[in-house]
């Protein structure tokens, strides 16, 4: 994506300014350097890390840079908001087919014992029954399976746009023209605009800080459901048969590789937390089957969407 800036300097100001206490602590995708301070008129906030000072722009630069900024981190947001409203589109589908998945198992093992009342003299019907449960447990795995795959790919939209909100100046000769863009073509420019704020007193930095605690936290969840998917997929009543899914297998042709492209995976796997480690091992046990209460929490766990704090 390329920006041309060929005139005045034209401010995009947000709707709504955000305010500075409500940015989190000052970390970065990549170092960053010291501010720039060429107009006392305008404050500019210091980067956390002076070690790697970014270049000093001339006025003029920053004139024409800070409008081709406001207009991708424009588009960025966009994008994460766009993927941030598909990643729960997904999980509230994916709620919706594990909950059916779980009536269907339940319904299933209960049939033996079940009152079925004027039904129980029908030739086979338990049988019957049985088996057209056990059919919908397959395509409830398969659409909840699907509904995951879209959460993986939302997550991907995600961290993409959180990396790409810096913008740079493109590298041309022989054109009077300046042009912008989020790729990175001169290693001497960082894309944060010396640390000048881009929106009033907001710093490339402090827009960063924002994307990757909201990226952080669908991270946190997606490894949650993940885990559940792991479980619901794994539920069998045929005897002599041990369907359990560990951690370390693709759910899907192509998952891990999707985790890799983004930095979420390293090698052919897409790390446990390591606090998470001890209770996942204990729970999942060969052979175990969920309970009834254990399937509860799970469906509960799901709707609650427990990582993502929503007061943000």
């Amino acid at each position: 994506v390329d920006f041309f800036v060929g005139g005045p300097l034209d401010y995009l100001f947000l709707a709504q300014p955000l305010p500075q206490n409500s940015l989190g602590p000052e970390k970065s995708f990549t170092p960053l350097g010291k501010t720039m301070e060429y107009c006392a008129a305008t404050p500019v906030r210091r980067p956390a890390d002076p070690s790697s000072p970014s270049p000093t722009p001339s006025p003029l630069s920053l004139r024409q840079w800070r409008p081709a900024a406001q207009r991708n981190l424009r588009n960025q947001w966009s994008r994460l908001l766009a993927a941030k409203t598909q990643w729960l589109d997904a999980a509230a589908s994916g709620r919706s087919h594990a909950a059916t998945l779980v009536n269907a198992y339940l319904s299933r093992s209960y049939m033996p014992g079940m009152d079925l009342g004027v039904l129980k003299d029908m030739p086979r019907i338990r049988d019957r029954a049985s088996a057209k449960l056990a059919h919908k447990e397959v395509q409830c795995r398969e659409m909840l399976l699907s509904a995951y795959k879209e959460m993986v790919c939302a997550m991907s939209d995600l961290v993409k746009a959180s990396l790409a909100m810096r913008c740079f100046s493109k590298v041309s000769s022989g054109s009077p023209l300046v042009r912008f863009t989020d790729r990175q073509d001169d290693l001497n420019d960082l894309g944060d605009g010396g640390g000048a704020p881009v929106h009033r007193w907001v710093s490339m930095l402090e827009f960063e800080n924002l994307a990757k605690e909201l990226v952080e936290m669908f991270v946190s969840e997606l490894q949650l459901k993940r885990l559940i998917v792991l479980d619901l997929l794994s539920i069998n009543l045929k005897e002599g048969v041990d369907p359990s899914l560990e951690w370390s297998d693709e759910l899907y042709d192509g998952e891990f590789n999707e985790f890799q492209s983004i930095g979420l995976g390293s090698g052919d796997s897409f790390p446990l937390p390591e606090n998470w480690k001890a209770d996942v091992l204990q729970a999942r046990r060969p052979g175990h089957t969920p309970s009834h209460e254990v399937l509860q929490v799970y469906l509960t766990s799901w709707l609650a969407n427990v990582n993502i704090k929503t007061n943000r």
